[in-house]
């Protein structure tokens, strides 16, 4: 169990299979004490992943088939499920509706409803949910197929309507920050209109950068202070606010 009162920072969605030297990045968690929750891109890297993060406690993997790989690999649909009953973390799964994307939308929603039908039957999942190019069919799946009892989604790099957001909140969705979101006026409205109890961090590493280098775990520390500085709060207390949302996270997927 993670002691979220001497953690330095909160990660809530990184790629730490991605990384070069996966089990490096899993120990760096354990020494800086960043509780950091790693989504897989396809229920395969679950078993792997698991293996990694087993000889610490920061660590939290999340099984997950990606949107944009559905298209190619929506076969390994039931390979998720059958992993989802031993995962109370579940990510990175969602909608892509970006153009690259857009002509497997379809067999996205099926998988994605799929997803939700599991999560909700089981009851205590933690989602860590993609929503790039489709922010409303998202949270209009998540509020018809979930309730705030069973499942608990995290929006990650949440950039849709206002209205959706709304939507969201309503339904008890989190929302996870990442430093690319604070870098544009529109990410910047959107973070300020999350509300304390549903904030959280997130670094979406190794896919944004931290100068020349892709961002760690350990980076959600400086995001952190930048937030603090975007909604005018003490950084004290601002961790203080994410820590005791990320226990409520824990403490629903059964890890407090």
């Amino acid at each position: 169990m993670i002691d979220v009162t001497v953690a330095r920072g909160f990660d809530f969605h990184c790629h730490i299979d991605l990384y070069p030297d996966p089990a490096k990045m899993v120990a760096a968690c354990e020494k800086e004490r960043i509780v950091t929750l790693a989504v897989t891109t396809t229920p395969r890297a679950w078993p792997q992943n698991k293996a990694w993060a087993a000889s610490g406690k920061y660590v939290n993997v999340a099984a997950g088939l990606h949107p944009e790989l559905v298209a190619q690999r929506h076969g390994e649909t039931a390979l998720l499920l059958e992993c989802m009953k031993a995962s109370r973390f579940v990510g990175e799964i969602g909608l892509d509706g970006s153009q690259p994307h857009r002509a497997s939308l379809s067999r996205q929603k099926e998988v994605f409803g799929r997803v939700l039908d599991t999560a909700s039957t089981l009851g205590g999942r933690v989602l860590s949910v993609h929503s790039r190019g489709a922010a409303t069919e998202v949270i209009e799946l998540i509020r018809a197929k979930t309730s705030a009892s069973q499942v608990l989604p995290i929006l990650h790099w949440y950039a849709g309507s206002v209205t959706a957001m709304r939507l969201a909140i309503g339904h008890g969705c989190y929302f996870s920050v990442n430093g690319n979101m604070l870098d544009g006026e529109r990410g910047q409205a959107i973070v300020t209109m999350i509300p304390d109890d549903r904030l959280l961090t997130e670094t979406d590493g190794p896919f944004t950068g931290e100068g020349d280098r892709p961002r760690e775990p350990v980076d959600v520390v400086g995001i952190t202070k930048r937030l603090s500085l975007l909604r005018n709060v003490p950084e004290d207390e601002l961790r203080a606010t994410i820590a005791t949302n990320a226990r409520a996270i824990l403490r629903f997927a059964g890890e407090q």
